[in-house]
């Protein structure tokens, strides 16, 4: 317990080391170009693509429990009938 309490107390108040700031955006301007609005994009289509992978993972992985679903009923019947 006494670790956790040096940890906190020893932690920088500061956001972030701005020399380390500096660098991160001139290497994004360097990859992206001097427009910020490509980094917006690339982060936005980022953003936006996450829950659309999702969902489309969802519905195909219904789709596919539907069909098993439909498989596994015919096959009773098939067992069912004399």
């Amino acid at each position: 317990m006494a670790a956790l309490a040096t940890f906190i107390l020893a932690h920088s108040g500061d956001a972030a080391d701005p020399e380390l700031i500096h660098w991160i955006k001139e290497r994004l301007d360097q990859i992206f170009g001097p427009g910020p609005w490509a980094v917006v994009a690339v982060m936005g289509l980022a953003i936006f693509a996450i829950p659309v992978f999702v969902v489309v993972v969802y519905l195909l992985q219904a789709k596919r429990r539907s069909d098993f679903e439909h498989i596994d009923q015919e096959t009773q019947e098939y067992e069912k009938a004399p």
